[in-house]
Order: structure tokens, then C-alpha cells, then sequence
């Protein structure tokens, strides 16, 4: 990369300061491998991220960051902007490599009665007829949804090796987990289990 390309090209600075669609989509592909290179490598003593997923969200993070009108606007175009945009690129990093409390593999909700208790007879029917209704609920989702309930419930990957599984993005999964949550919520709802 050994020319800057933004702060080289005055007609493109300008076209970019102004949030212009083209001239973002330009610097975008420019300064992508710059950016992927620096999630992957890491820098002064952080690591990289290891996972494709991690990356990836790194990589879009460091251009939603860089790309909102107040970034864009304080830019010099005198610094080289690959510098500037690697500025960036470590605040986000740093930010997401905090992040090391993930949400736990939760289980499914279980409403097996445990060995040996002495539940009545009409609570034992209750407890069958919730597992009934619990097992129906993934027929409601479309496969999308399907294959993150069944990742992340049944088979018990985190979020970040799902994401690999299903192939998107870690940011893809959690929102599509939270989709799946709020739709179990409403179900069991509905049939009197929430």
C-alpha cells in the first residue's frame, strides 16, 4: 500500500467529507487489507484476533467508527489517512478484546423433574405436556433460526464457534440468538409456559 489514497486525492477527501456513497465504497476497498491485516497481526503488544468472526467484526467496526460524519469531518487530509484510520482500528480493537466476558452457554430450559421427587401426579403430567410444547417450538422458525436454536441450545457452541459454523459473523449470530429468544418468549407465552 504505498501510497495514501485519501489524503493524495483531493476530489475524493471531499466527495468522502461529504458522506458520498461512491467515494466511501473507494476508500473501503482501499484501506480494507490494511485494516484485516491489523485485526489479524494486532499491534503494540495486543494480540490479534484469531477466529475469522472476530475479525470480521473488527473490521466493520473499525469502518463504522471511521466512516460517521464526526470521523470523517476530523480528518486533516494531511496525515496519511491509512494512519489515521489504523488510530481507529486500535481503539476499536481494544474495545472488542475487553469484551472477554461473552454470554455463557446457557441450556434450554429443562423441565425434567429430577430423579427420586415426589411430584404429584398432575404435576408430573404438567411437566410432560411443557416438554411437549418446549420440543414443538423450533417447527415455528425458519431454517435460519433453526440452525442457531440447534447450535447454540442443543449443541452447545458459543457464540463465536457458531458464527463459524453457520458461517456469518459473530453479530449476525447474537442478533439472530436474540431474534430466537424473543420468539420462545412469545410461544411459550402463548401456550401459558412463560
Amino acid at each position: 500500500m504505498g501510497t495514501d489514497l485519501l489524503s493524495n486525492d483531493r476530489s475524493l477527501l471531499e466527495l468522502f467529507k461529504q458522506g458520498d456513497r461512491e467515494a466511501m465504497m473507494t476508500v473501503w476497498n482501499h484501506y480494507y487489507p490494511l485494516i484485516r491485516s491489523q485485526a489479524y497481526r494486532g499491534f503494540s503488544g495486543m494480540p490479534g484476533f484469531t477466529s475469522a468472526a472476530d475479525v470480521d467484526d473488527a473490521v466493520s467496526a473499525t469502518f463504522l467508527a471511521a466512516f460517521q460524519e464526526r470521523a470523517r469531518l476530523s480528518y486533516d487530509g494531511v496525515t496519511p489517512y491509512g494512519a489515521f484510520l489504523l488510530g481507529v482500528g486500535k481503539n476499536v480493537m481494544r474495545r472488542l478484546s475487553r469484551k472477554v466476558a461473552r454470554e455463557p452457554v446457557r441450556d434450554p430450559i429443562s423441565y425434567e423433574l429430577t430423579p427420586g421427587s415426589s411430584a404429584s401426579p398432575e404435576d408430573q403430567y404438567l411437566s410432560a405436556e411443557q416438554r411437549d410444547v418446549l420440543c414443538r417450538f423450533p417447527e415455528t422458525l425458519n431454517e435460519r433460526e433453526q440452525e442457531v436454536f440447534y447450535g447454540y441450545y442443543r449443541d452447545g457452541h458459543s457464540e463465536e464457534k457458531l458464527a463459524v459454523v453457520v458461517g456469518r459473523t459473530r453479530y449476525r449470530v447474537r442478533k439472530e440468538l436474540a431474534r430466537v429468544e424473543k420468539l420462545m418468549k412469545r410461544y411459550l407465552a402463548r401456550h401459558g409456559l412463560a
